[in-house]
């Protein structure tokens, strides 16, 4: 089917327009009516209506700006190359983009998702030695297959549907993690509050808590081993975590002060940035950059773990140090935690696990509808 369709140069089929920024130091161009648009705020969304910033009539007047009509596509040209939306609203932007705004025999869905499926290829284009970036000339003469305006139509309706399907299965898990949030919320109280009376205990008089270091990284006999040993930056919002990006060996052990954290320590990040957590399910070692927890048979690890979660602004408050804010082995033994029976805490336990199991189930369905979207996308635009 695509072997018949013909290509043409953007250039011919759309206008391609940049932007400007109006001088940052006079306040008259700023807080205007108008909004303006950077590519920082291309965040994944494929629409995009409001900006965070907006200039001027005089800023307008006075700075070499075009206007994008609703529905043009916006495409960076630079840092970083090749992010993509429409726009739902008219609105200007900065030197960081070369917009598509389409001519009747473009579809702005069709191209949006062209674009999108091509970023390798348009990085591939840019140009220049401190930083890439691809210029007005290079965008029009971007090759584009070019099918029928009602094939472009039906091309992007079917991959409408299937992001569709996995926009509904985000909310969806972001839906349960606020039925767990209420469900916390619900047995215990308000985590500091404590409004339901219950025992407060020094969080380390019922659990240990254990750091980690950093083996030598000049030595490679101390990498690449046996050993699972992670870092704050591996902790990206999953609940659980089994595996690490690095693993040490046996020799990395003798020589470093590291402790063995067992299946079930909930980690929780003291540094860059302070209150990251996650439950182990593999026994692991860590850097210095955690204060993490082994709970006492007093303790649950969900219940801690959402305590924490739940607690994160409080955690920041806990941090000192003039470089950069941490937590002290000293000062998460010291925090209060109020203790409800542990019969309490396992049922909480027993209630979010079901919850972490719907999750599986719709996680897995987004994982194989984005294989279906990968696949759709290859037998249109491979």
């Amino acid at each position: 089917m695509k072997e018949r369709w013909k290509k043409v140069k953007l250039g011919d089929v759309a206008q391609i327009v940049g932007g400007s920024t109006p001088k940052t130091a006079v306040d008259e161009y700023w807080g205007g009516d108008n909004y303006w648009v950077t590519p920082a705020e291309l965040k994944g969304e494929k629409f995009i209506g409001k900006t965070e910033r907006t200039i001027t009539h005089l800023a307008l007047e006075k700075t070499k700006l075009n206007l994008l009509p609703t529905g043009t596509v916006l495409l960076t040209s630079r840092a970083p190359i090749g992010k993509v939306a429409i726009t739902t609203a008219p609105m200007y932007c900065n030197q960081g983009f070369k917009n598509v705004v389409c001519s009747t025999s473009l579809f702005n869905e069709y191209i949006y998702y062209w674009l999108n499926y091509q970023t390798e290829y348009l990085n591939s284009l840019g140009r220049g030695a401190t930083f890439k970036e691809i210029s007005k000339s290079i965008v029009e003469n971007i090759e584009v297959p070019l099918p029928s305006l009602s094939e472009q139509q039906s091309i992007a309706n079917e991959l409408n549907l299937l992001n569709s399907i996995i926009s509904k299965k985000k909310k969806q898990l972001k839906e349960l993690d606020n039925l767990a949030q209420a469900t916390f919320y619900e047995m215990f109280g308000d985590p500091i509050e404590n409004e339901k009376g219950w025992e407060v205990k020094k969080l380390g008089e019922i659990a240990t808590i254990i750091g980690g270091s950093t083996p030598r990284t000049n030595v490679p006999e101390y990498w690449n081993g046996d050993y699972s040993w992670i870092t704050p930056a591996e902790l990206k919002g999953d609940k659980f975590i089994g595996k690490t990006e690095r693993t040490i060996t046996n020799k990395a052990l003798e020589k470093s002060n590291l402790y063995l954290m067992p299946i079930g320590t909930v980690l929780l990040t003291s540094r860059a940035p302070i209150g990251k957590v996650a439950i182990t399910t593999s026994p692991m070692y860590c850097n210095q950059g955690f204060k993490n927890i082994i709970c006492s048979k007093l303790l649950s690890n969900e219940y801690i773990y959402w305590w924490l979660k739940l607690e994160t602004i409080y955690l920041n408050s806990l941090g000192r140090g003039a470089t950069f804010k941490e937590i002290s082995k000293s000062i998460v033994e010291n925090i209060s935690i109020p203790l409800p029976p542990l019969p309490l805490q396992q049922a909480f336990a027993a209630k979010v696990t079901k919850i972490e199991n719907m999750k599986t189930n719709i996680t897995r369905s987004i994982t194989d509808t984005r294989q279906l979207l990968d696949a759709t996308m290859d037998k249109y635009f491979g």
